[in-house]
């Protein structure tokens, strides 16, 4: 008969893609997940991955379930918890993303905080962009993330805005004229530094800017595209005439060379969003993780609003 303990692994290779990955996360021999996947095609009478080398693709039999299993995880869960009654006795594993510029002033005091509350809570993080986070949520890799950019609606995600985020063009000299073809021009002639290309921080701002034009990325040239958006403004200064657009809290006056500057687009379009896996919020492990997330997220943002300056 099928357990507990073999639809924990099925779901591991799910959002490992592989056995090895799925015994790593559940702390098992990649036999002994190997003999739980063989026992669940067995009961079940269908065959649910198909093997290669290096991964495990799961077969629409195995893609149809999913759903499924996870509610009966996120019911088991929910049973433990009721049988719970004391928060520092609760246990379990929380999958969080975050933003690497978020990381030390959200991710790491909430980290403290969620220890304190619930020692036996174990974190695991990844640190991405928000396309990746996103996805990670929705697919259900990841339990909860924090992310940027404007937030469009995803079927099972659930998203709470934490912060208005103020974005800022910063660069050397930054061109400035009355007629906005000419100052556009100036923009477009220098080379830029990104996340992505395209990268919808820039194409956020230049419709600020212009009109709601959208920043032609076929016409400019781009430097570099990074994968950690704190060390954009580095580079940047490195290359002397370049420009990128970056949230305001990863650049801190006594961190700009001298010439440099930035230039804020004031707006409420962009922002700092708490998003989670549908449904489980229900969860008492998952809503203290989230609480201590909102409540570093509202200190930050009283922060910024008296006017503190966090460091590059």
């Amino acid at each position: 008969m099928i357990d507990v303990k073999d639809l924990e692994a099925f779901l591991a290779i799910i959002d490992g893609g592989s056995i090895s990955h799925a015994a790593n996360g559940l702390g098992l021999t990649q036999p002994a997940i190997s003999l739980k996947l063989k026992k669940m095609e067995t009961e079940l009478g269908v065959k649910l991955f198909q093997r290669t080398p290096r991964s495990m693709v799961p077969l629409p039999t195995a893609e149809g379930i999913v759903p499924q299993v996870r509610e009966i995880l996120n019911k088991f869960d929910g049973i433990k918890e009721t049988l719970t009654t004391e928060v520092t006795s609760l246990s379990g594993i929380v999958r969080i993303g975050c933003l690497m510029g978020w990381f030390d002033s959200i991710f790491l005091p909430a980290f403290a905080g969620i220890h304190q509350k619930a020692p036996l809570i174990q974190i695991r993080l990844h640190v991405d962009q928000t396309s990746n986070l996103l996805h990670m949520v929705t697919h259900g890799q990841l339990d909860l993330a924090i992310i940027a950019q404007p937030f469009e609606h995803n079927e099972g995600v659930h998203a709470e805005k934490l912060i208005d985020e103020e974005l800022v063009l910063f660069g050397k000299a930054l061109p400035k004229h009355e007629d906005l073809n000419e100052r556009k021009r100036q923009l477009l002639a220098r080379p830029w530094v990104t996340m992505t290309s395209p990268d919808s921080i820039v194409d956020t701002f230049w419709k600020e800017l212009f009109g709601n034009e959208p920043f032609p990325w076929h016409n400019v040239q781009i430097a570099a595209c990074l994968d950690h958006i704190i060390a954009i403004p580095r580079v940047v200064m490195s290359l002397d005439n370049a420009l990128c657009v970056i949230p305001r809290q990863v650049v801190s006056p006594e961190s700009i060379l001298k010439g440099f500057e930035f230039e804020s687009a004031s707006m409420k379009k962009n922002g700092l969003y708490l998003v989670a896996r549908s449904g489980c919020l229900d969860l008492k492990r998952f809503s203290i993780v989230a609480e201590e997330l909102k409540t570093c997220a509202n200190i930050k943002k009283s922060g910024l609003e008296r006017g503190g300056e966090p460091r590059l």
